[in-house]
């Protein structure tokens, strides 16, 4: 049986999966699939500091 952490990052990366799809599905040219790269490029620079 998972403990309560393993409940929190299971469901916190199935949250940020979704979210991700969702950006992806509103993306319809090739500048908003550059913008939504440039946005998750920034988040993931930001986790690194």
């Amino acid at each position: 049986m998972p403990n309560d952490y393993e409940t929190i990052e299971s469901l916190a990366r199935k949250l940020e999966r979704t979210r991700i799809l969702l950006d992806l599905k509103d993306c319809s040219t090739l500048e908003d699939f550059q913008e939504l790269l440039k946005k998750y490029e920034n988040l993931c620079n930001d986790d690194k500091n």
